[in-house]
């Protein structure tokens, strides 16, 4: 098993999915696809995509959205993903592992490594736990315990298992042009309706701490991200 590392400074979550995966003529699972809009780029890159998403809002929109060329939906958690096994390329997780109720990462892992082919990999795009728009959306959201255990759960369950891991620091980004525009964000996060209410987002605390930290930098913001990026499954067979 091999380990490397690299720090990519200002990147965008894209253009690093480019650097390092060359999708064309793969399948594809999107785990926590959310509106699919990744789902879409694998896609338009040449790639054959499930997106899969257990939320039952974004569900729902995502079968009544328009069809998308190449691309399949299911409602469902990465624990039971609906193909045959060793029959996927790849997985890929962006910002969504830390959503994952964590006593669920050993039957994830477990189904990744049932569904990919020998030669597979999984890339996971997490955000990092720290930087001034952290420090804002801890006041209603705080997420550095999840965050964290999704990094344990691939210590644990992810980089043991497979030959190669790459780990990807870089940082992402953000431009708000208000903060109306900050608070519709996360308003409309369907996904987190259990963590927080929109009461909770417009508490003027957290107006307060949004405008300290994001005025003098025009309310753009670099965010740290983190990638782990795992392929070749170990003891599969040739």
């Amino acid at each position: 098993m091999t380990l490397n590392y690299q720090d990519l400074g200002i990147a965008k979550d894209i253009g690093v999915v480019d650097q390092f995966l060359d999708v064309e003529g793969l399948f594809l699972i999107d785990a926590g696809c959310g509106s699919m809009a990744l789902s879409r780029s694998l896609a338009e890159r040449g790639a054959r995509v499930l997106g899969i998403d257990p939320d039952p809002v974004q569900a729902k929109k995502n079968r009544e959205a328009d069809t998308i060329a190449n691309v399949g939906f299911a409602e469902t958690g990465a624990d039971k993903i609906p193909v045959e096994s060793g029959s996927v390329d790849g997985v890929l997780f962006s910002y969504s592992l830390h959503h994952i109720p964590q006593n669920l990462y050993p039957d994830v892992f477990a189904e990744l490594r049932r569904i990919l082919k020998p030669d597979g990999f999984v890339f996971v795009m997490e955000p990092v736990a720290s930087g001034e728009l952290n420090e804002v959306m801890r006041l209603f959201h705080e997420e550095a315990q999840v965050r964290q255990a999704a990094q344990e759960a691939l210590d644990v369950y992810g980089i043991p298992h497979f030959e190669q891991t790459s780990v990807i620091e870089y940082k992402k980004a953000v431009e708000y042009s208000s903060w109306e525009d900050y608070e519709a964000k996360y308003i409309g996060s369907s996904y987190n309706s259990g963590s927080y209410t929109a009461e909770d987002v417009k508490h003027p605390t957290v107006k307060k701490r949004f405008i300290e930290v994001g005025e003098p930098l025009g309310y753009k913001f670099e965010c740290p991200m983190k990638v782990t990026l795992m392929r070749g499954l170990l003891g599969a067979p040739v």
